[in-house]
């Protein structure tokens, strides 16, 4: 999508590491915004939850007192119930007393008389049944009741202990964490800067903070090489190409029958004709030696054999040479300097013979 205005061919990158922004970011962004607006209503929702559940359980344990209160209260009825059994039992007695004194002696028990404990007995017995019949679905519903209320506060409870977890949450930020993650790599960071240093993915900009060429508070890192350019879709063909200058190492393709004759350490001269100053090729006026090129030792000897990357110059070079890859270190800061300048460069590396003191040493473990 873009690419830091500090992203400058030969100069180096950001000290922030950021490169740039693809076109995912965008996307990305509005996708975390979203989740982090969803983490917001998820707290707001855990509270108004956790406020139903408090208030239901308050709810029920009213519930369960009322119902407790109309247990101890069918208790005091089962009392009264039991009295008004026994008083219709003797009522009953009574009644069937006076009745066979009657029928003995029928001055001894009026007519009057008789009719009015008949009206006590069933009063008494009706009493009774009323009080029994509606002390048993009494005492029913107020058993259900306790059983429901209880069941309500246990409910309660355990909402109360999973709103407290906050599990919806917790979800929400495992989305979070993916999402930012996600559009952290739709931010183009150089390979020697982590992406965890990304603090808040939500506003990062790709502006200009340097003045070109300066070097001030830069990564270590330079762009050699940019390959795309905004708006260009992304294929095999990579973004950027970057290179740590600070160090400059010289790989040789060695013929297979010389690399025997090497050894680590080993001093070679590096030369090319596009190489200035101390470093061009000359010829001393007294010694006749030859002068210039760049000096470096040898650092990795490779040991696969293959075929050349590099094309010989020379016309009588056989087409079916096979070379192993040795690796020159370049040690002198100004030739550092100056093959920093010629990255990709193909020169003509010489070797020059051990001598006995680097043969004892490297033959030593």
């Amino acid at each position: 999508m873009e690419l830091d205005p500090d992203v400058v061919e030969n100069q180096r990158v950001p000290a922030n590491g950021i490169l740039g922004l693809l076109a995912s970011y965008d996307v990305g962004k509005a996708q975390l915004a979203a989740l982090l607006k969803k983490k917001e209503l998820a707290a707001k929702n855990q509270l108004h939850q956790m406020e139903v559940a408090k208030a239901q359980k308050k709810q029920a344990e009213a519930s369960l007192a009322q119902a407790q209160a109309k247990l101890t209260e069918l208790e005091l009825q089962s009392d009264k119930l039991t009295a008004l059994e026994i008083a219709s039992r003797l009522a009953v007695e009574e009644f069937m007393r006076l009745e066979a004194l009657r029928l003995e002696d029928p001055e001894l028990v009026t007519e009057h008389q008789l009719m009015k404990r008949e009206n006590e007995m069933e009063t008494a017995l009706a009493d009774f049944k009323i009080l029994n019949d509606s002390y048993a679905s009494a005492k029913d519903a107020a058993d259900k009741t306790v059983i429901a209320a209880e069941a309500n506060i246990r409910v309660a409870d355990l909402t109360l202990q999973q709103l407290a977890q906050g599990l919806e949450e917790q979800a929400v930020m495992q989305e979070i964490e993916v999402a930012q993650e996600t559009l952290k790599r739709s931010v183009l960071m150089a390979p020697n800067v982590s992406a965890d240093t990304l603090q808040n993915v939500l506003e990062i900009e790709a502006v200009a903070d340097h003045p070109p060429g300066s070097v001030d508070d830069r990564n270590s890192l330079t762009v050699l090489k940019v390959f795309l350019r905004p708006g260009e879709f992304i294929t095999q063909m990579p973004i950027m190409q970057l290179g740590d200058l600070s160090q400059m190492v010289c790989v040789a393709e060695v013929y297979e029958a010389d690399v025997k004759d090497l050894q680590i350490g080993q001093a070679a001269v590096i030369r090319s004709p596009a190489f200035s100053g101390d470093f061009a090729d000359g010829i001393n006026p007294e010694t006749k030696e030859r002068t210039g090129g760049m000096k470096g030792r040898i650092e990795r000897i490779g040991g696969m054999i293959g075929s050349p990357g590099l094309a010989n110059r020379n016309p009588l070079a056989p087409a079916d040479r096979s070379v192993v890859e040795v690796l020159v270190a370049i040690e002198d800061p100004a030739a550092i300097a100056e093959a920093a300048r010629r990255v990709g460069l193909q020169v003509t590396v010489e070797f020059d013979k051990p001598t006995a003191e680097e043969t004892t040493a490297n033959a030593n473990p």
